[in-house]
C-alpha cells in the first residue's frame, strides 16, 4: 500500500484513477485507503476536491464495467481459476454473488457501499447477464454516496485519514443505512415510473 501511496504523490490523479480501476475490477485495493489519502492531498492542497471525486466515480464505473464484462464473457470459472493471481476473496465474492442473486439490480447499489463486497458485485451481475444499461445506472448511484463520502472524510481529517481503516465499520454501517436507503427510493421511484407508463 505504502508503495500506491507514494505513486498518487508522484502521478496524482492518474495513479488514483488506476487503482479506483482496478479496486472495482475484483483486485481487492481498500478504497478506503486509496480515497482516504487523496482526501489528504486535497487538504494539502495537492489535489483538488470535485475533481477528486469526478474522477474517482468515472474510475469505479470503469472498473465496475470491466468486472461485468469479464462475468458476462468468462463466468464464474475464469475468476475461480486466475483469482489467485490478484488476491482473490472467495468468501466475499460468493457474498456478492448470493446478494445479486437474491436482490439483483438493487444489490448493485446497496454492495457498492460495501466495503470488500463492493469489489466483486459486478462480477455476478454480468455472469447474469443483467441489463447493461441498469447496471450501469445503478453502479454510478451506489458509487457516488461511497466515494463522496471517503474523499470528504479524508479531507477533513487530514493528516489522520488513516483513521478511516480503524473505523471501517462504522462506515460500513453508516453507508449501510444511506444505500438501503436509496435503494429504496429508488425502486419506489421506479416502480412508480413503471406503473404511470402502463396506465398510460
Amino acid at each position: 500500500m505504502d508503495t500506491l501511496l507514494q505513486l498518487m504523490e508522484v502521478y496524482g490523479y492518474a495513479a488514483m484513477f488506476v487503482a479506483m480501476v482496478a479496486e472495482n475490477a475484483n483486485i481487492p485495493i481498500p478504497s478506503e485507503v486509496v480515497l482516504g489519502f487523496a482526501g489528504f492531498l486535497i487538504s494539502q492542497h495537492i489535489f483538488d476536491f470535485w475533481t477528486t471525486f469526478i474522477i474517482a466515480c468515472a474510475a469505479g464505473v470503469t472498473g465496475s464495467v470491466l468486472s461485468y464484462w469479464l462475468g458476462s464473457y468468462g463466468g464464474r470459472p475464469l475468476l475461480l481459476k486466475y483469482g489467485k493471481y490478484i488476491f482473490f476473496n472467495e468468501k466475499k465474492f460468493n457474498m456478492a454473488e448470493k446478494m445479486f442473486n437474491k436482490y439483483g439490480g438493487i444489490a448493485v447499489i446497496i454492495c457498492r457501499c460495501l466495503p470488500g463486497v463492493r469489489t466483486f458485485i459486478s462480477f455476478p451481475a454480468g455472469v447474469a447477464r443483467y441489463p447493461f444499461g441498469r447496471f450501469v445506472l445503478f453502479t454510478i448511484i451506489g458509487t457516488i454516496p461511497w466515494t463522496l463520502l471517503l474523499v470528504w472524510a479524508g479531507s477533513v481529517l487530514g493528516s489522520h485519514w488513516r483513521d478511516l481503516i480503524q473505523y471501517n465499520h462504522q462506515l460500513l454501517i453508516g453507508m449501510g443505512i444511506v444505500c438501503a436507503v436509496i435503494a429504496i427510493v429508488g425502486l419506489w421511484k421506479y416502480r412508480r415510473s413503471r406503473n404511470h407508463r402502463q396506465t398510460e
